[in-house]
């Protein structure tokens, strides 16, 4: 049993995946974290700020951060979210729905100039995907913009359905002590 409980923040979009955000939560919650999930409630909400400002402070204040990317983009929230968990180095893991890679790869030649330059392509509404800035946050996730030596903490498991899921969160998450070690490791690390 873990000497402690560590908040873990699963941020994604909600609009169409209460089912799929339920089933995280509930095998996250299963392994004894502390989950902070806006769809259920569990995002500390300071007096006086914005959602955004809430939702940013949680990245902030979490000790583990999961990013999970479906084919909506919602508000922008959630990218601002995985921004900041990339900006200030927060330990972090993406999963992120098949159709989002695929996407990618279709429409990376729309998406860049010759130069590899992201350019003001977009894409209307549709009901398979929202936004192609997914993909752009998607590219962040994974370091894109990096050459691969370079990149860290981009890890992005791909799923179809959420139940492909539940072995990278057994693998990544069912030994909390594992990650409280990890976590004072690098604590240490900081701290010299």
């Amino acid at each position: 049993m873990a000497k402690q409980k560590l908040k873990i923040m699963v941020s994604s979009t909600v609009h169409g995946s209460d089912s799929d955000l339920d089933q995280i939560h509930g095998i996250l919650n299963g392994y004894g974290y502390e989950v902070i999930m806006s769809k259920n409630g569990t995002v500390y909400v300071p007096i006086g700020v914005s959602n955004e400002e809430a939702c940013l402070q949680a990245v902030v204040d979490c000790d583990l951060f999961l990013g999970v990317i479906f084919p909506r983009y919602g508000s922008g929230i959630t990218h601002k979210e995985f921004s900041k968990a990339i900006e200030i180095d927060k330990p972090r893991w993406f999963i992120s729905h098949h159709f989002i890679e695929y996407t990618r790869q279709l429409m990376k030649q729309f998406m860049y100039d010759a130069n590899g330059i992201r350019n003001d392509f977009q894409i209307k509404y549709t009901p398979v995907l929202d936004n192609i800035k997914v993909v752009d946050m998607y590219n962040e996730a994974i370091q894109n913009h990096l050459d691969s030596d370079k990149r860290r903490s981009h890890w992005a498991q791909p799923f179809f359905k959420t139940s492909d899921t539940f072995d990278f969160l057994k693998t990544q998450f069912a030994d909390m002590n594992k990650r409280i070690i990890e976590l004072e490791k690098l604590n240490d690390i900081d701290n010299e």
